[in-house]
């Protein structure tokens, strides 16, 4: 008897564990740790965003900075600061995890043609010369529509740089944002 039910047990627990198997979203390399655990800890991006709306002009920069680089993990610092007029200038400070691994479902398209609802209205390549150095990009001209509202837009990507963004203008009813690389600093 106690065999029996030691047997129906063990019967039960196998099956749960190939349940679980099956169950179990599959898990990839995670391209955002992939293109960070490159370089050392300090190595920093820095974008500058500019938005008109409302009558508003809100300027904004966003600093991502390599903190700490692991074999299953890294992590980044996100400093935000922000100025809207009349309001004092306000700095947060976000610290984010990327594992190495992630479900596949959850990787987010990287390319305009990757892109959910998109419709590319031309493209081609163009360098960008930001500071004293000179970008070799692929740029996209873009509409999408998101909630019911189109937004057109005109981004530039370069392999050469974290996150690949170098510059992108955007344009909806009533609201126009720009973007654009300030500084990427890589430490060896």
């Amino acid at each position: 008897m106690i065999g029996k039910i030691l047997r129906s047990c063990v019967a039960v627990v196998v099956m749960c564990a190939m349940c679980t198997t099956v169950l179990a979203a599959e898990m990839v390399d995670n391209p955002r740790y992939l293109d960070w655990s490159k370089y050392k800890p300090g190595t920093f991006i820095k974008m500058q965003s500019t938005t008109v709306a409302g009558g508003q002009n809100i300027k904004s920069t966003i600093t991502t900075t390599l903190k700490e680089v692991t074999a299953d993990k890294l992590m980044l610092e996100m400093k935000t600061s922000m100025a809207i007029p009349g309001i004092p200038a306000q700095e947060t400070s976000t610290m984010m995890t990327e594992p190495s691994k992630i479900e596949k479902a959850k990787i987010k398209p990287t390319t305009p043609e990757e892109m959910p609802n998109c419709k590319i209205l031309n493209k081609g390549t163009e360098d960008l010369k930001i500071g004293d150095k000179t970008y070799k990009c692929n740029w996209y001209e873009m509409e999408t529509e998101q909630q019911g509202m189109k937004m057109t837009s005109k981004y530039w990507t370069c392999n050469d740089v974290l996150g690949k963004a170098v510059k992108m203008e955007a344009k909806m009813t009533g609201t126009d944002t720009s973007m654009v690389l300030v500084e990427f600093k890589v430490v060896k």
